[in-house]
């Protein structure tokens, strides 16, 4: 298993980073250097870009290695994907050297045994890379390799810049990888790498709008402690932020957008259930609020301008200037998303994401705690959890006392109250029967859907009456809308009070 950090230097200062003091400080070995040429192929149709693979040949002077790599995942920040390699006499790629590494009873030994395989496989593109290498010592004992990649991805007549920083740790403690790459990035600008290059070879074949990605399910090991648990729902919530990274930078569709920032509200609300037990530093809890405020507009614009205005023109007449306020609302959803790409792509954010890396990896929480939160922090995971649910739902209760009729900043109370349970309940419900959650979860998901909803048409109120204000001309087409809204709210009443009523019947997890 390959585990490396991948970084893009932003500009083209590659002997500068070469040239820093902090690098030359750590090397155990003097940098050697190496040029490497590596044809990628695929069939026509992309049968192992499909099965979220790539498969390469490399030359190196004389010799030629074949490497088929799985996609991978960060995970804890650091990216990790299998690599199944074997030296091969000439640059075409033997197929059956892999036969014997790759498991027989998976998708992609299926794949690897197709008969006609290998004569349907073409090469797709190359890339030409001047390689830096260099062994690190870093001050607490971590050895980590360095290589420092610039070149060109090749692609008939399109091509691609490569100027990549791959830190691989071989031996000692992951924490110290972020820590002295906090220390590079003080010197050099850089940003997290979000696509191998493999990926982005393929996307010059064949651009593809990168997936959004939802929340991977938790499985919480029954005897794990309270702390553990915490690093486990911490890291599901960053493999979600990064996951959609891509999404956010380069596709248009408003989903990735909103997983992201899914993936920020689920960190934020982990953070405040740890909050008695953990305090994240401060200045990393302002980041993380700083992110997701940038993609806050793009969300709010995106579904107003792709969905909601759609729903709320459907049969309208003609002179209610429908169309102007759409494209209005388009204009700004795009300056809103345009802001948002540059967010996650900046330095800013690169910095946030190593910094709570470090953080979460070399568990720095643990300095200053008292008796009482290292023995809640070793207590066991289910009896955090049943606390956790008994508060937060006793808060929910006691704040949506009178749902239906409670006003507009009540009912955002009970909104953020009926949010933080069901984060909570998501986060520990695989310590729990199935059978004692489900009807509970679904009740709540209910309730806090609607809730959800009311406040998605609070905040489209208030944007379209942004819109007129800057333009008065589509004053008639907004107070349309405006109207659509109210009605569906007025509309909501019943259902709403249906569905308290349901949860207050539910039985919480015990």
């Amino acid at each position: 298993m390959e585990r490396e950090l991948k970084l893009e230097l932003l500009q083209d200062e590659v002997d500068r980073l070469i040239d820093l003091p902090l690098f030359a400080s750590y090397c155990v070995e003097q940098p050697y250097e190496d040029k490497l040429v590596s044809t990628y192929f695929d069939t026509a149709d992309l049968s192992f870009h499909r099965h979220r693979v790539s498969l390469r040949v490399r030359q190196a002077g004389e010799h030629y290695v074949q490497t088929l790599k799985t996609s991978g995942k960060r995970r804890g920040g650091l990216y990790e994907r299998e690599e199944f390699e074997s030296a091969i006499p000439g640059p075409v790629p033997d197929l059956g050297a892999l036969q014997g590494r790759v498991p027989q009873d998976t998708a992609l030994g299926e794949l690897l045994r197709n008969k006609d395989l290998a004569e349907r496989l073409n090469p797709l593109f190359t890339t030409e890379v001047h390689r830096t290498v260099a062994l690190l010592r870093l001050p607490q004992g971590a050895e980590v390799e360095l290589a420092l990649d610039r070149g060109t991805i090749l692609c008939g007549d399109a091509k691609a810049p490569i100027r990549e920083l791959e830190l691989e740790v071989q031996a000692g403690d992951p924490a110290e990888l972020f820590d002295f790459a906090l220390q590079l990035l003080d010197a050099v600008p850089m940003r997290l790498s979000r696509a191998s290059k493999g990926d982005r070879g393929y996307a010059l074949v064949a651009a593809a709008p990168a997936e959004a990605i939802r929340a991977e399910p938790l499985g919480l090991a029954d005897e794990a402690s309270a702390e553990t648990v915490f690093q486990c729902i911490v890291e599901n919530c960053l493999t979600q932020i990064f996951a959609n990274e891509q999404g956010v930078v380069s596709s248009p569709n408003p989903e990735s957008v909103h997983q992201m920032r899914m993936g920020l509200r689920r960190l934020r609300a982990a953070l405040d259930i740890y909050r008695s037990l953990i305090a994240c530093p401060p200045g990393l809890e302002d980041e993380i609020k700083w992110i997701a405020g940038e993609l806050g507009p793009a969300r709010d614009w995106e579904v107003l301008a792709h969905t909601t205005l759609g729903e709320a023109f459907a049969g309208a007449p003609e002179d209610v200037g429908a169309d102007a306020v759409v494209a209005a609302a388009n204009e700004v959803a795009a300056s809103a998303r345009k802001r948002a790409a540059e967010a996650v792509s900046s330095e800013r954010y690169t910095r946030l994401i190593l910094a709570l890396n470090h953080w979460l990896i070399s568990a720095q929480w643990l300095l200053g705690l008292d008796d009482a939160q290292r023995a809640g922090l070793a207590d066991p995971a289910m009896k955090f959890a049943l606390n956790t649910l008994h508060e937060r739902h006793r808060k929910l209760l006691k704040r949506g006392r009178g749902m239906a009729k409670l006003d507009v900043h009540r009912r955002h109370r009970a909104r953020i109250a009926a949010k933080k349970l069901r984060y909570a309940t998501e986060f520990f419900e695989s310590l729990f029967p199935a059978g004692k959650v489900r009807r509970f979860r679904r009740q709540l998901s209910q309730l806090q859907d609607d809730l959800g909803w009311r406040n998605d048409m609070a905040v489209a109120d208030g944007l379209l009456r942004s819109l007129s204000g800057d333009a008065p001309q589509l004053a008639v087409g907004v107070g349309y809308a405006r109207g659509y809204l109210v009605g569906g709210v007025n509309a909501d009443q019943k259902p709403l009070r249906r569905r308290w009523k349901r949860f207050k019947q539910a039985r919480r997890p015990t």
